[in-house]
């Protein structure tokens, strides 16, 4: 006869829509419940591929987080310390693939006492699974477990039902409301968990549920089209692993991000008129990125995509993911990615940046990442990029980007009248650093904006007075009105101190000078 531990309980029910849920309530000391208990956790070296197959396939086998060795080491030295005891009770289910013998209790006249007594087999074969699944308390059972001179029975709540009422998906999502709604996950488990049983923002089918499923098929599959994928096993599944890099560099993703990156960019208007599959996204972000590393040649150690940590940009890599993603709602799968790239000068393009990129932290950081988003998206939508530009750096440079100056008369309401003005672009790159223009006297409404996708930020003031608010861009970009008596005051010129940030912490200055003559 095999080893046996044997369970005192009282039985309860819980019943939902006409389903009974029996549990059991009773206690067992910690050393004998390690015996026939675990924790389907997943390990701290599991391959971030095999837990992404196992999310795609739910219910997961391995849903709690590995056990913390410091954690179940320090509940046993603090109970084994005088009058700490611990009475919160864990909670246990059988495994599903096991069986238990559970029996009520009857007095000596027959009658049933409501006792019942469980008899759980103890195997001598360590590489088996144990007949309990710990659920919630793993390091309360197994810190226990461990005193030296402390007798710990530990109250439980065991979760078992003879007609299969607890699947392992009921199981697991019980675990994920009990811990993801409770005690805090990592970002990166918590993610997946709920996408595996549909909680919090992950409706089945919904833009956040399908950016998580395509992250992970993006994690699992080894090949696409015959092309190798150079995100196998690389995106961060496992919170425990350190990040992993794409060879030869870069694109270094945990599956949170990513899954954010993919929802924001595509699954938030699920594609747009162009419908693909969760698997076809997964199989255009990858044999784009791979695409990339064909085209990028010239110092590929030094290149924003693939350097090192001091030469890679981050808001490179994202926003490449990002312009993936605006092709494929704009455009459609595409023939080839490596004409794309081509297209748009990747394989001409100098990517070391390293000699013009200033910072990329703070609020350089802020305006660089909407910069990088704003014109990789641009340019892959469009398929081209803009007239008279050369290359994307050159486009992040600020090349071809301007101000538009508006003028117009006012009617007796001082509103705009229609058609009365006219308006120039003042140039941002290169030319003169100052620049002059005469506008018609009778003008008293002037208007400042920055249309350029590749322009940031830009900061006005009056040149003789540049703390006053009345000459700020945000005054100038809605339109700033003037009374006569005001361009008397200025000697009818406006002597404008602008600054346009660009990516990587650089800016363009210019001083331009309205004359307001008759």
């Amino acid at each position: 006869m095999p080893n046996e531990i044997v369970l005192n309980c009282q039985r309860f029910e819980i019943t939902n829509n006409g389903e009974k849920y029996p549990f059991f309530l009773g206690a067992l000391d910690a050393k004998k419940l390690r015996e026939v208990s675990d924790a389907p956790s997943f390990e701290y070296n599991t391959p971030n591929r095999q837990i992404a197959a196992e999310v795609l396939t739910p219910p997961t086998e391995h849903w709690q987080r590995p056990l913390q060795r410091e954690k179940v080491e320090a509940i046993a030295r603090r109970f084994d310390l005088p009058q700490e005891i611990m009475p919160n009770p864990v909670l246990l289910a059988v495994n599903p693939s096991n069986r238990i013998n559970v029996r009520e209790e009857e007095d000596a006249h027959g009658h049933r006492t409501g006792l019942f007594t469980i008899k759980i087999a103890i195997s001598e074969d360590s590489r088996e699974q144990k007949p309990l699944w710990i659920i919630d308390g793993q390091h309360r059972v197994m810190g226990l477990a461990e005193t030296q001179t402390t007798v710990s029975p530990v109250p439980f709540v065991l979760l078992y039902s003879e007609n299969n009422s607890y699947l392992p998906a009921m199981l697991a999502r019980i675990f994920a409301q009990v811990t993801t709604e409770a005690t805090a996950l990592n970002p990166i488990h918590q993610a997946w968990m709920q996408f595996v049983f549909n909680l919090g923002p992950y409706d089945a089918s919904g833009p956040t549920w399908r950016a998580m499923r395509t992250t992970a098929i993006i994690c699992k599959t080894q090949s696409f089209s015959n092309v190798a994928n150079p995100f196998y096993d690389t995106i961060g599944f496992n919170p425990e692993l350190e990040p992993r890099s794409i060879a030869p560099g870069g694109f270094s993703f945990d599956a949170k991000y990513l899954q954010d990156l993919l929802k924001d960019k595509y699954f938030r208007v699920q594609g747009g008129e162009h419908q693909l599959s969760d698997e076809d996204v997964a199989n255009e972000v990858a044999l784009a990125v791979h695409a990339l590393k064909g085209v990028v040649r010239r110092d590929v150690e030094r290149s924003a995509f693939f350097g090192e940590l001091r030469s890679e940009q981050r808001y490179f890599r994202d926003a490449f993911i990002a312009g993936v993603c605006a092709y494929l709602i704009n455009n459609g799968r595409p023939r080839d990615w490596n004409r794309v790239l081509k297209d748009l000068n990747f394989d001409q393009t100098d990517w070391d940046v390293s000699g013009w990129v200033n910072s990329t932290s703070g609020r350089a950081g802020t305006i660089s990442k909407k910069l990088a988003f704003d014109c990789f998206e641009k340019i892959f939508s469009n398929g081209e990029l803009p007239e008279n530009v050369g290359t994307v750096c050159e486009y992040l440079q600020g090349a071809d980007s301007y101000l538009k100056v508006e003028y117009k008369l006012l009617d007796d309401e001082d509103n705009p009248i229609r058609n009365s003005g006219s308006y120039f672009h003042l140039n941002l790159p290169g030319g003169l650093e100052k620049r002059a223009e005469d506008i018609p006297g009778s003008v008293r409404w002037i208007k400042i904006s920055s249309p350029c996708t590749n322009a940031g930020p830009v900061a006005i003031s009056l040149k003789d007075k540049p703390f006053d608010e009345n000459y700020s861009f945000t005054e100038f970009k809605r339109g700033k009105k003037f009374k006569p008596q005001e361009l008397k005051s200025l000697r009818n010129k406006i002597v404008l101190n602008i600054k346009v940030d660009l990516y990587g912490d650089n800016t363009i200055k210019k001083e331009l000078t309205l004359n307001v003559r008759d």
